[in-house]
């Protein structure tokens, strides 16, 4: 679970993106903490880029094609991303392994794979290996090390890639920051051939994600939707994006919840 702190800096972000800036002030009421801690809030977040000090409080930073910090995410769209990992436990078997990328959406499908009784868990998360570790000891886990990505919390790049190739898993699941046509995306290079390399893990590949993704823009290919075998996402779809995915090949399974808040913000030209 988040700690409060990151849990309300997680809440300060959304509310400067949404309203483009926040006083102090507001913030410190908002959130019911004191004025000096709300600085020392936004101090952090300035240091990480996410927000820009102004006079009296803080405003938005345009991330261009970057992903939201993995904290903010985490906290973002938490109900949504309960009632998708819902759905994933009917796709596991006992004595299955099953590889886990380090999307804080698959984060929240931990527990619901863990109780179908799974034999092996390959993950590059970090988070991924200590909810695993601490919640099923009796579950072989392998780490898929490399080089060690602060930003999101997990292992990233061609030595992470390299430390799959030997590796097999009977289903993988994954999720992603773009959708469209093409297939699925992710604006860091490395975080993409990751990922592509999970996808390939799998026997059975599971892609978990919400319908937001349709609205955001990813440079690097991951894979293509057709390479799935089912595709879990929320029924806040309009008739193109329905029509797109049923011609995947895929089975879709729509999930009712409520309309996902972005966590990319698409490029203003392309608005």
């Amino acid at each position: 679970m988040s700690s409060p702190v990151e849990s309300r800096r997680a809440e300060i972000v959304n509310t400067v993106r949404e309203h483009g800036h926040a006083r102090v002030d507001d913030l410190a009421q908002r959130l019911g903490v004191s004025i000096m801690t709300i600085h020392r809030d936004l101090d952090a977040l300035a240091e990480e880029g996410l927000i820009e000090r102004v006079r009296g409080g803080a405003e938005f930073v345009d991330p261009e094609f970057a992903e939201t910090n993995v904290s903010t995410r985490r906290e973002t769209n938490i109900a949504v991303k309960k009632a998708l990992a819902a759905h994933v436990a009917a796709f596991i078997n006992a004595g299955d392994i099953v590889a886990l990328d380090d999307s804080t959406t698959v984060e929240y499908c931990v527990p619901d794979v863990l109780e179908a009784r799974p034999m092996g868990i390959i993950t590059h998360s970090l988070r991924v290996m200590q909810q695993v570790s601490a919640q099923a000891p009796q579950v072989l886990l392998t780490g898929a090390g490399g080089r060690f990505c602060h930003e999101t919390g997990s292992f990233l790049g061609q030595a992470t890639c390299s430390a799959v190739e030997r590796l097999n898993a009977t289903v993988s699941i994954v999720s992603t920051t773009c959708i469209n046509a093409a297939g699925i995306y992710h604006p860091d290079e490395d975080a993409a051939i990751t990922k592509s390399a999970f996808v390939r893990l799998g026997s059975r590949k599971i892609l978990v994600s919400d319908s937001s993704k349709f609205d955001n823009v990813g440079m690097h290919f991951v894979a293509r939707l057709s390479e799935f075998d089912d595709i879990i996402i929320d029924n806040n779809l309009d008739a193109d994006q329905r029509a797109l995915l049923k011609n995947t090949g895929a089975t879709i399974h729509l999930v009712e919840t409520s309309v996902p808040t972005p966590t990319l913000q698409p490029p203003s030209v392309l608005k």
